[in-house]
């Protein structure tokens, strides 16, 4: 069952990378600085920042994994709380708290309504495409959101459950995988009541070139509008949502 399978992944990394657990624990405490994908992990966390409201505020981080996410935007002044479905996820998680950071985790469905108050702020970070009914997620985001509140995803886009190396994730592992474009979202987010959703480049995705000659600025030019127009078409992107009483402008 992918519920079960996101319950158990922890120990289900140990035994399908047939390595020990305390490498498996290891690696997740260190992350993101010790993993491969550390810069674009930091390029989507600060992208993700650019649209936060100032600390302090309350942040819930739904979805949280490991934790790293909430200790970073803890780090950075806010109020967070992170939760996961996964007791050792959480286990792993609560290694980040200290006495300087009003940072705290729980064990959570964030597919059914929650009760810890309202939030300023909700961040759900490549987590999304995860759960089995996706709109319950988009309506526990909205209820937990104060009025004014922000809610902010970054998400696989189109083609991710396709993909081998996702395919091979699933046979592994049993998760559940989908594909979260912006439209799917967008979709959710107003049926859950947002008023004001909106779309906006992932960076990370984006080649650098050296724009010191014209050559570099021409090949720079052109990775930026490629990525302009995948984004349109499904690729993976940042998505912000507004709850607001007022109707959007």
């Amino acid at each position: 069952m992918p519920r079960e399978a996101e319950i158990q992944y922890v120990a289900n990394l140990a035994r399908v990378l047939n390595v020990p657990s305390q490498e498996v624990d290891r690696h997740l405490t260190g992350k993101p600085f010790n993993d491969p994908a550390r810069c674009s992990y930091l390029l989507d966390v600060a992208q993700i920042m650019k649209f936060l409201p100032p600390p302090p505020a309350r942040l819930l981080d739904l979805g949280c994994g490991s934790g790293w996410t909430s200790e970073i935007f803890a780090r950075s002044g806010y109020a967070v709380l992170g939760l996961d479905l996964a007791p050792d996820m959480i286990q792993i998680a609560r290694r980040r708290m200290t006495a300087t950071l009003t940072l705290s985790f729980e064990v959570s469905d964030y597919e059914t309504p929650l009760s810890f108050g309202e939030f300023d702020a909700v961040v759900i970070y490549d987590a999304l495409h995860h759960a089995e009914n996706d709109a319950a997620v988009i309506d526990t985001a909205f209820r937990s959101l104060r009025d004014g509140g922000i809610f902010i995803s970054i998400e696989p886009g189109s083609g991710h459950s396709a993909t081998a190396a996702t395919r091979d994730v699933v046979a592994k592992f049993g998760t559940t995988e989908k594909d979260m474009p912006y439209e799917r979202q967008a979709a959710l987010l107003h049926q859950a009541g947002f008023s004001d959703v909106r779309q906006f480049l992932r960076l990370s995705q984006l080649p650098l070139e050296s724009v010191t000659a014209e050559e570099g600025r021409s090949k720079q030019q052109a990775h930026f509008h490629a990525l302009i127009q995948a984004t349109q078409h499904g690729l993976t992107s940042v998505v912000v949502g507004i709850k607001s009483s007022q109707p959007a402008v």
